[in-house]
């Protein structure tokens, strides 16, 4: 994806932007990214660029953390006020597809936008990917029955997907070391106002002024973010050096430019909504949609990763493993927490969601802390991976009806807090581990990795909770605590493996040589 990180031993303890200069910031050759001292680090870190307080001023950075704050009101919203919008457009036969189109188009766009970045600059798949996310914006906002609105989310899930693998490519080239995770870290802290306020204000919205508003405020915000990265894009452009535009560059050979790459990501695309579809039918139909979605996935996967992935290969491939078997262990235990909670523990709604609150603080914070410590990026993935391991036994404990229900917030506090560390890191390996000219489809297969194992996982939870809730009451909730609970031990076990082989790297602010593994 991008450059590599400046050198350990370089000054780089504030981080910077990349430097505008004629030397593009910390480019060593595919092979040596993040291999000791190179000249083109040094002059990254006490070159031109800005400070940090420009930084976090700069047009390019308030862009990007508007499009991840709009992006996650969204998706929030969205939840909240489609049980209105479905009555209202006498759909609610195809509440479940609005949900899973978002989902399964967002795998083509990933697939689309690393196979756009690692051939060229990132200003096609962004500035495309915001004007398609846009596009069904309006669509939706504007659509006079349930079919349209289903147009304008799977062109929603096709325009994020491509846009979010773009910004992820505009940290990887134009920030480097504390920078780069001080970038992510604000982007994981950009979901946390909208996590409090979200859902409340999308009820505002659709009370006083309609669930139209839900979609066309967001569409009427993205432009003032889109027009602030236009001249960033711009100014990039006319200094990166990308595998793009670089006669000496060798080809781009990641998984998203692979010889029928598109042809795969609509195959898992289908795959997934099928999956998803099929967990809101628990009958022998939704059963057997589950089933063929899920073969699909497991068929076409590997040729939308980097090989050896599903074995986690050392290095990168399990850098993409862990992204997926991380977030579908948390995801899947988060879906089911709220039900038990209220079904099982009389909880209201708002009570619940306090829950979720608290595990989106923690995760802005683990991020920070992901920014700020010394502490090399293997100590980050062990302790996270294990901090979403207790969070998942501690919310498992719920079916006991002894056990305080007061745990639930102490517990899933520690799964945010975990999850804010390895999102981070698992970032910056793959800025680190992959060659310029790969980076962009190494940052796809994270998004992808993501996706496909968030949407499985889930469907095997929906699954047990289907089959045993009304056999043996609150004790089947088991059954998909188990399951995340066991992924991410998986997830755990093999967290060493990412940094096993992985070059000496600048992690955060540290100033001294330290091993990334």
């Amino acid at each position: 994806m991008t450059t590599a990180p400046p050198a350990p031993g370089s000054t780089t303890a504030e981080g910077t932007a990349a430097s505008t200069g004629t030397t593009r910031p910390g480019a060593p050759g595919p092979r040596t990214a993040g291999r000791g001292a190179s000249q083109s680090g040094e002059q990254t870190a006490r070159g031109s660029g800005p400070d940090r307080r420009r930084v976090a001023t700069s047009p390019m950075f308030v862009g990007m953390i508007a499009l991840v704050s709009l992006g996650a009101f969204e998706s929030l919203a969205v939840s909240t006020a489609m049980p209105v919008i479905a009555a209202s457009l006498d759909g609610l036969a195809l509440y479940a597809p609005a949900f899973a189109l978002t989902i399964a188009t967002s795998v083509m766009g990933m697939v689309l936008a690393g196979r756009s970045t690692d051939r060229g600059t990132v200003g096609p798949s962004l500035l495309g990917g915001v004007g398609v996310f846009v596009l069904g914006l309006l669509l939706a906002g504007l659509a006079p029955s349930m079919g349209v609105l289903l147009v304008g989310r799977a062109l929603q899930g096709l325009g994020s997907g491509a846009y979010i693998v773009a910004l992820y490519m505009i940290v990887a080239r134009q920030y480097s070391g504390a920078a780069r995770a001080k970038v992510l870290a604000a982007f994981s802290t950009a979901w946390v106002v909208p996590s409090l306020v979200g859902p409340l204000l999308a009820g505002i919205v659709v009370s006083h002024l309609g669930w139209r508003w839900v979609f066309l405020s967001v569409a009427i915000l993205a432009v003032p973010a889109v027009l602030m990265l236009v001249s960033a894009v711009r100014d990039s452009a006319r200094t990166a050096t990308t595998a793009g535009d670089d006669p000496a560059a060798p080809p781009a050979t990641g998984p998203a430019s692979r010889r029928g790459a598109l042809w795969w990501a609509a195959a898992a695309s289908a795959g997934v909504a099928l999956m998803s579809l099929g967990t809101e039918n628990h009958s022998a139909p939704g059963y057997t949609m589950i089933a063929l979605g899920a073969v699909v996935v497991l068929a076409v996967a590997p040729r939308l990763l980097p090989r050896g992935t599903l074995r986690a290969g050392r290095g990168l491939p399990t850098v993409i493993a862990l992204r997926g078997l991380v977030a579908s262990s948390f995801y899947a235990a988060e879906v089911f927490l709220p039900l038990i909670l209220q079904q099982e523990r009389g909880f209201s709604p708002a009570r619940s969601g306090i829950v979720l609150t608290a595990g989106a603080v923690t995760w802005a914070l683990g991020s920070l802390m992901r920014s700020r410590l010394t502490w090399s990026s293997a100590a980050f993935l062990r302790l996270g991976t294990w901090l979403v391991v207790v969070a998942i036994a501690g919310v498992a404990l719920l079916v006991i009806p002894s056990v305080p229900a007061e745990l639930t917030y102490v517990a899933w506090a520690a799964g945010g807090l975990g999850l804010g560390m390895v999102f981070p890191t698992l970032a910056i390996l793959v800025f680190d581990l992959s060659p310029t000219h790969e980076q962009g489809s190494n940052t796809s297969s994270l998004q992808v990795a993501d996706a496909l194992s968030s949407a499985f996982l889930l469907a095997l939870a929906g699954i047990a909770i289907a089959w045993l809730v009304p056999s043996v009451g609150g004790f089947g909730y088991l059954g998909a605590f188990v399951l995340a609970g066991l992924v991410a031990v998986v997830a755990a076990v093999v967290a060493p493996r990412a940094t096993a082989n992985a070059p000496a790297m600048a992690d955060a602010t540290t100033t001294k040589a330290g091993a990334a593994g």
